[in-house]
């Protein structure tokens, strides 16, 4: 199990959620809106069809996550997964924590900050958390993890959609 998160809450408003968005996260609102509205999705899509392959799961604590190795290919220097990659991993990671309960958003703002290189050919934990929101706002944070040492975190500001029509 990996270190919970401390991140600084200063620029993120202290506003309830409304109700209807205060929802407990679940992995059957997390896989039907990933059907729904994710079906071309980079990040998700298997690694057999040119994605990433990221899969996630809600946790007890309501964040999601998902055990990846980053596909051959996606290096930057030698032996280094690419920060890009990186980047789009904890993106998805929080648009998966907005899914989990419920939640259609686009990203609006994105800062990420590398702390270590990420090993390609290793597996890593991506988790994803929503943390606070201001309708139509939501503030969440990621983070990726590789052998117990925390590699990269963001923190992003994403905008309310409505979902695709069916």
């Amino acid at each position: 199990m990996q270190p919970s998160s401390q991140t600084s809450q200063q620029s993120v408003p202290r506003v309830a959620m409304p109700p209807e968005e205060a929802e407990v996260p679940s992995d059957v609102r997390l896989q039907a809106l990933c059907a729904q509205e994710h079906q071309a999705c980079f990040a998700c899509r298997p690694v057999g069809q040119g994605g990433l392959g990221l899969v996630f799961t809600v946790q007890e604590d309501g964040a999601v996550a998902s055990e990846w190795t980053c596909p051959p290919g996606g290096e930057s220097f030698a032996g280094i997964v690419h920060g890009g990659l990186l980047a789009t991993a904890l993106d998805s990671a929080m648009v998966h924590a907005l899914f989990a309960r419920g939640i259609v958003a686009r990203t609006g703002e994105l800062t990420v900050r590398y702390r270590q290189s990420v090993r390609l050919g290793a597996q890593v934990r991506v988790v994803g958390r929503h943390r606070q929101a201001a309708h139509p706002l939501h503030y969440l944070e990621a983070e990726v993890w590789q052998d117990g040492a925390l590699c990269a975190r963001a923190q992003a500001k994403f905008m309310a959609t409505q979902p695709l029509p069916r």
